[in-house]
């Protein structure tokens, strides 16, 4: 009976220096993540992968935020490896597919993105989110048809869903159809006057319009609510550059990048300006 109790007093220590060593793992990968030190974040991944062994139930779930972390080091083939990795042991999560779908809209393998898309959708037929992501998928493989009947279950079933209702406002703007447009933005602002984001849309809006007074109205007040929102310094530069007024616009464009939009978009504006 003594090597009995012995032995198994071994087993209960064993378990707890592991479930110790684990935790001290996930505290420091959490740490890394946090100070987006994503190389220390990685590493301890792995070696919190070797660790834990085949053997431990949740090592789906560590290989999925591996390929989470490489996608931040820009290190997309080993990010697809995790993730399939984590498919391979875990087939029924949703979480693992609509990271594997979104990496393949991202290395623009569009159909295999639909096709993670879809098989997390036969697991949670409503989720908002898939909805959303597979919808934004369809419309880069230009099927906006299919991509609006994704939002309007979305907003079917949740009329205030913000993403959604403004992914469908950008399908009914390449249209031509600016009236619903305008309309949602109106309310959308009516309800959320203190989201700068919406006024920049509008203003986007307007700017398509050839609207540049209003245009202007809104974009300020985005600038006014959010001084570091860079998106909006880029929507009125484009609405400078659409009145002639290039030097105003570098001047918003430089703002842009000083607050870290380092877009293609925004250097082709510059140059465009610089050619005047």
């Amino acid at each position: 009976m003594k090597q009995l109790f012995l032995f198994t007093i071994v087993i209960m220590l064993s378990i707890n220096v592991n479930s110790q060593s684990i935790k001290e793992y996930e505290q420091k990968i959490a740490e890394c993540w946090s100070k987006e030190k994503y190389n220390c974040a990685e590493e301890n991944t792995l070696d919190l992968i070797k660790f834990v062994g085949e053997n431990y139930d949740d090592l789906y779930l560590l290989y999925a935020n591996l390929g989470t972390i490489q996608r931040r080091l820009n290190k997309m083939e080993e990010a697809k490896i995790s993730y399939d990795k984590a498919y391979s042991l875990n087939n029924n999560s949703c979480d693992v597919l609509s990271n594997n779908a979104s990496l393949k809209r991202q290395m623009n393998d569009l159909e295999g993105s639909l096709h993670d898309y879809n098989l997390a959708l036969a697991i949670k037929h409503d989720d908002e989110e898939l909805l959303v992501n597979r919808s934004y998928t369809k419309k880069m493989m230009h099927d906006t048809v299919g991509a609006e009947n994704d939002l309007l279950i979305v907003l079917k079933n949740n009329p205030e869903n913000y993403q959604a209702l403004t992914n469908l406002i950008n399908i009914k703007v390449s249209r031509g159809d600016f009236e619903f447009a305008l309309k949602n933005y109106n309310k959308m602002i009516a309800d959320h006057p203190g989201e700068p984001i919406l006024y920049n849309n509008r203003a986007d809006l307007y700017l398509k319009m050839k609207e540049y007074d209003q245009a202007f109205q809104d974009v300020n007040k985005a600038i006014e609510l959010g001084e570091k929102y860079d998106n909006a310094y880029v929507t009125r530069a484009e609405i400078n550059i659409a009145i002639g007024e290039r030097k105003k616009a570098l001047k918003d464009l430089q703002k842009a990048i000083k607050l870290g939009n380092q877009s293609s978009y925004v250097f082709e504006l510059i140059d465009e300006c610089n050619r005047y």
